[in-house]
């Protein structure tokens, strides 16, 4: 089985292939999911397939790990975790989250994937050239792990970039306190109200008040609803002006809901 949480749909293009390759359900970590987190009998295997967030594992994620039901002591799991550049120490986050339900932790692996995080200053999407560079050696890299999964290998295989303690241990709890807050979102006046954003929003936290956007509480700050709007109307306080959308994948289902 395949669980994997994905806003953007990098992650979840990387959960798909390696469905294919392995022969796994997919389980996508979704607002239902999240509110009740139960599973067929997954005494098998788990992978767990989500992005990296500020070079840890996605909140939204944790607490999944967390409650989810019917993942027997013992099971095998896999962490295989999508990243613009790299991922810190966010494997050993991981594992101790895995350990405490009394799981097997296997192996560990990134696949790098275009940046999607836009939120800060000094942090925009990649330029085209980059993506394409990125997305190209995609299926590559998930067949290599997909054979290593298959194998049943306990494989370290990540990309941990410099200062990784400093990146996980400290730079991550200070942006969960202090740069995931739901309340800076808004829209500009460019905006046609097009649902998109709230279609797109895997927590179900958007709603249209008089055909504008409005958050709730309930977000899991994947900037699906930032990326995917036409008219470049979401808004995160000021700094997104400047900054790009990413929309390769999350563009690519006719629904939108990737």
């Amino acid at each position: 089985m395949i669980v994997c949480f994905s806003g953007t749909g990098n992650s979840l293009a990387v959960a798909r292939r390696l469905a294919e390759a392995l022969g796994d359900e997919i389980v996508r970590i979704d607002r239902r999911f999240y509110d009740r987190p139960v599973v067929a009998d997954a005494s098998d295997r788990v992978v767990w397939v989500f992005p990296i967030y500020s070079w840890g594992v996605p909140p939204v994620v944790v607490r999944v790990i967390e409650r989810i039901e019917n993942v027997a002591p013992g099971t095998p799991v896999w962490m295989v975790a999508t990243c613009g550049d790299d991922a810190g120490q966010a494997d050993a986050m991981w594992r101790r989250l895995v350990t405490a339900r009394g799981w097997t932790p296997m192996g560990v692996f990134t696949v790098t994937m275009p940046n999607t995080y836009v939120t800060l200053p000094g942090f925009d999407v990649d330029k085209p050239g980059v993506v394409r560079s990125k997305l190209d050696a995609m299926p590559r890299r998930v067949s290599q792990i997909a054979a290593a999964i298959a194998a049943g290998r306990p494989d370290v295989d990540i990309v941990r970039g410099s200062f990784a303690w400093l990146k996980t241990r400290v730079i991550y709890p200070w942006f969960m306190r202090h740069a995931m807050s739901p309340s800076r979102f808004g829209s500009s006046d460019a905006c046609v109200g097009c649902g998109a954003c709230a279609r797109v929003c895997p927590m179900m936290n958007i709603i249209l008040r008089d055909r504008r956007p409005s958050w709730g509480d309930t977000c899991a700050f994947c900037l699906a609803c930032y990326h995917v709007c036409p008219s470049h109307a979401v808004t995160y306080g000021r700094v997104t002006a400047s900054h790009g959308r990413y929309t390769d994948l999350l563009l690519s289902d006719g629904s939108k809901t990737e």
